[in-house]
């Protein structure tokens, strides 16, 4: 075949109404592809979007976890340190008693 042969069966098949349903299936047959990889692409970001949703929800729980752990720490540091302040407040109170006798002892033995 010739290119006039070839060029003519095209314009002819341009012209001819047959071929341009086959040209629409084409065409059609394109857009559902596109449409399958965009629903194709939004089902693969949805289950990303959920395995982040459960790592986050996870993290959060271990965050609680912590948190809790970390409050009684803090708790139990507490009734220590007021434990050590009322055993340093009894201890001073009997350092100063006893340098209050020993004070009352000079002026008597001053008179």
């Amino acid at each position: 075949m010739t290119e006039k042969e070839k060029s003519g069966t095209i314009a002819e098949q341009i012209r001819n109404p047959q071929s341009k349903i086959v040209m629409m299936w084409y065409i059609l047959i394109g857009l559902s592809l596109s449409l399958a990889g965009v629903a194709g692409l939004q089902f693969f970001y949805l289950v990303y979007m959920e395995r982040i949703d459960r790592e986050h929800k996870k993290r959060i729980y271990e965050l609680e976890r912590h948190a809790t752990y970390l409050a009684n720490r803090l708790n139990e540091a507490e009734q220590k340190i007021s434990e050590q302040n009322d055993i340093l407040e009894s201890i001073f109170d009997d350092f100063n008693e006893e340098e209050e006798e020993e004070i009352w002892a000079d002026v008597i033995e001053d008179r």
